[in-house]
């Protein structure tokens, strides 16, 4: 069994630089563009990531754990309307910072994870116990919302969005609420909750995503799971790597209503956070491009960087042979994959990725790359020097005619003046410059996700 001794002094790499929390809630109107906004882009660019409100105790601080801010940039006929972050609602938010909202909050540090926008409303949300927290357009919180009260227990932080039914797919832990179990969710486009199976996980792995295809929940059971001994010890963060872990990834069928129809395929041990996406193959096999990890909180129990470094591979899912093959498809550091939705769930044929930089003592995000898949080639989109863009958000062009057709938006971080922008980038053409530079009056830490909503999908108070 793995040492559990730490190996690391302190969270401070996790603490220091853009991975430090912003302390001041802004609000800022007509936000100045460099380039220019594309006309049809109406909606919002929010993004969700952990930002303590007290100062935490380095000594056992996990990145993973601070409290929820919510930054959004809204779009609109061509011009930057405004920029809003804000603490997402939770029990330490009332008592901390005398927050009081509309609904009650459940939770005692609001989701930081993602935000997502679905049937007409805003939430913040996270995994391992908390249920979704509903903002309002302008990011205030408006109250814990499990789906219409329709959410049994928890839910994650990465629901798989399907665009040709209009459900969201999840699959959620809660060792407290679930013990040796996870559920797979489906909500349905109303908002509301139509399914969930109960599947057997007694090692009580971290399920941080999942894969999804037309056929088939993916579940990614790889051996970093709840240590008992460390949480009764009283860890913040009791979750670590196991050595004698059996490695596996499950292929559940959509239509299942029991976990019996599970097919188990065993892998090599290794961890992955975020699929980029997923897809059946004509031969019955199924495909997953993702982002994996050697090794997870093994030595480094504050955060995912001090054990090894994420490069992206291809799974081939085989449920004959019961088997997962890996590929090596760039030799790069990278993270926070993405692809466009109007292939979710389908093959696809590009993606995009953040690049991770690494030294002895600082991490940092840098460049965008894009992948075509089908020629085998890739592209990198530099921000130029002291500039550290974070995951690329895919926004399709309307009426586009191919699936790269449209837009990457990604925050961009500069050291130089300790500031953030809303860069927009042609995702067809990694020559050309940024299509338009939001310049934001505040820096946006480091982590996690974010969506495009436009509006739409989630609409604006009426004028």
């Amino acid at each position: 069994m793995t040492d559990t001794s730490q190996t690391f002094d302190d969270a401070s790499p996790y603490l220091d630089g853009n991975f430090a929390p912003v302390t001041e809630e802004l609000t800022a109107f007509d936000l100045p563009v460099v380039g220019e906004v594309p006309n049809e882009l109406e909606g919002r660019l929010l993004r969700n990531g952990p930002n303590p409100i007290d100062s935490p105790d380095v000594s056992n601080h996990h990145w993973f754990l601070g409290d929820g801010m919510v930054h959004g940039v809204r779009l609109r006929g061509g011009k930057a309307e405004w920029y809003r972050n804000r603490f997402v609602g939770s029990q330490r938010a009332e008592d901390l910072l005398g927050k009081s909202y509309e609904q009650p909050v459940t939770a005692s540090t609001g989701p930081n994870t993602n935000v997502i926008g679905h049937a007409g409303k805003t939430f913040a949300i996270v995994e391992a116990g908390s249920k979704p927290v509903e903002l309002s357009y302008e990011l205030e919180t408006i109250g814990t919302n499990g789906f219409g009260h329709s959410l049994l227990n928890s839910y994650s932080a990465h629901p798989k969005y399907d665009p040709l039914t209009g459900e969201m797919h999840a699959m959620a832990y809660a060792p407290l609420a679930l013990g040796g179990m996870v559920e797979y969710i489906v909500v349905g486009a109303d908002g509301l909750m139509t399914k969930t199976v109960q599947v057997s996980a007694p090692t009580m792995p971290m399920m941080h995503d999942m894969g999804l295809t037309q056929k088939y929940a993916v579940i990614l059971d790889l051996p970093v799971a709840v240590d008992i001994e460390l949480a009764m010890g009283g860890s913040p963060f009791p979750v670590r790597w196991f050595d004698d872990y059996n490695a596996r990834v499950g292929l559940l069928p959509r239509t299942a209503e029991t976990e019996d129809e599970i097919v188990w395929c065993e892998i090599e041990p290794c961890y992955a956070f975020h699929p980029l996406n997923s897809y059946d193959t004509e031969d019955g096999k199924v495909v997953v491009d993702i982002c994996r990890f050697d090794r997870l909180f093994d030595r480094d129990r504050n955060g995912p960087f001090r054990d090894s470094s994420p490069q992206l591979e291809r799974w081939t899912v085989d449920p004959q042979a019961r088997k997962v093959n890996r590929e090596l498809v760039d030799e790069r550091f990278q993270e926070f994959p993405r692809v466009a939705g109007s292939v979710l769930n389908q093959k696809h044929r590009y993606g995009y990725t953040a690049s991770v930089g690494l030294t002895p003592t600082e991490w940092n995000f840098g460049n965008t790359y894009k992948y075509d898949f089908e020629r085998g080639t890739s592209e990198t989109f530099d921000h130029g020097p002291g500039r550290d863009a974070g995951e690329p958000v895919f926004v399709s062009r309307t009426g586009a005619k191919s699936e790269d057709d449209g837009w990457l938006m990604t925050m961009v971080n500069d050291v130089t003046t300790d500031k953030a922008e809303l860069v927009i980038i042609d995702a067809q053409d990694f020559s050309r410059p940024e299509v338009a530079r939001i310049q934001l009056p505040a820096r946006v830490p480091y982590g996690f996700h974010g969506n495009w909503v436009r509006d739409t999908v989630t609409p604006p108070p009426a004028d």
